[in-house]
């Protein structure tokens, strides 16, 4: 039986959802290639405009380096992400 978790409304980092991890088939060599992927909520942001506004959170699928990202993590958990200057998660921590 899975355990249930609330989401706190008030906080403003991400909540780990869970994960994903295969291989996938390039396009152009045909090569398998592993591909590891992390799961979270996020704020949407606050910023507004005449064309944008937005509230609440929304799921982000995050790329990740290795399976390692996640690894001690449960859905629910509150985490800090670390990003690479790819912009894929290099490491993940509790937070609080």
């Amino acid at each position: 039986m899975s355990k249930g978790f609330t989401v706190d409304t008030e906080y403003q980092g991400y909540v780990f959802l869970g994960c994903a991890q295969g291989q996938f088939e390039t396009r152009d060599r045909g090569e398998k290639r592993p591909y590891f992927n992390m799961y979270v909520f996020s704020p949407v942001s606050t910023y507004s405009s005449e064309d944008y506004q937005g509230f609440g959170f929304k799921a982000d699928k995050k790329k990740c380096l290795s399976a390692d990202v996640w690894a001690g993590l449960n859905p629910g958990d509150r985490v800090k992400l670390f990003f690479d200057d790819k912009g894929r998660v290099q490491a993940a921590a509790l937070d609080g």
